[in-house]
């Protein structure tokens, strides 16, 4: 279980991330791959997930971010693109969040859109159990070819940690939100052996690239070396972006 260290001030909330240690552990979820267990800087996000009768938030910008874009499991781009970035994030983590909601859209408009790179989703499940309940069922959504506006849209509603906010009904929301995605085949899938690969894969090149913070990124040429980038901010990105090309 993890142990949660003082909050942070709010107004130290975007420069701070979520920091874990890595074990590796004998788990049923993970077939005795690595587990994550975290120490969350920020003690928890204060917003909460909207109930039944609340709109979802955030809809509209992740239709519009990612829209025309291919995917193909957890990435979004073409997937010959030069550039490749890689994405660590747990769908609990508020600054995971931020990057997604106030970076990231730059990012994609900027160097995905225009073919220059393409972004790799490696999810991480450290925060607790909904944190897996939910990227399992990102990571099935990606079997449909949708992960990037599923998980977009989660990012917009998150809810304080391991509260429950990654419920059966929020997901089930969500993905009655993205259009084209079967959300019943989505389901049926979290559970099955492709997903599991994946989480095990995302948690494994987590532990051998040093990542111990989210959100982490990594840029660099398609098939060579990638390097850590600076910061989470689009600007940062960009530039290990252009230095890779």
């Amino acid at each position: 279980m993890a142990k949660k260290v003082p909050k942070v001030p709010a107004k130290d909330a975007k420069r701070s991330r979520s920091t874990l240690l890595f074990v590796l552990v004998g788990a049923a979820a993970f077939v005795a791959a690595a587990a994550l267990i975290a120490v969350s800087l920020s003690g928890g996000s204060s917003s909460k997930s909207p109930s039944p009768s609340e709109p979802l938030t955030g809809v509209g910008d992740a239709l519009s971010v990612f829209g025309g874009i291919p995917q193909h499991g957890i990435t979004v781009g073409n997937p010959k693109a030069p550039v490749t970035i890689v994405e660590y994030a747990d769908l609990q983590c508020p600054y995971c969040a931020h990057f997604a909601t106030d970076e990231l859209p730059g990012v994609v408009q900027e160097d995905v859109r225009t073919g220059k790179a393409k972004i790799e989703y490696r999810g991480l499940a450290f925060i607790g159990p909904d944190s897996l309940n939910g990227l399992r069922t990102a990571f099935a959504a990606g079997e449909q070819g949708k992960l990037w506006q599923f998980v977009d849209i989660l990012f917009a509603n998150q809810g304080a940690e391991n509260s429950g906010w990654l419920s059966d009904s929020l997901l089930r929301r969500v993905g009655e939100a993205v259009p084209g995605l079967d959300v019943d085949k989505m389901f049926a899938d979290r559970g099955g052996a492709r997903v599991t690969a994946l989480v095990q894969s995302a948690s494994a090149s987590a532990q051998t690239a040093g990542v111990n913070s989210t959100p982490t990124l990594f840029v660099g040429p398609t098939g060579g070396t990638l390097t850590q980038v600076s910061s989470a901010t689009a600007s940062a990105v960009e530039q290990a972006v252009a230095a890779a090309s």
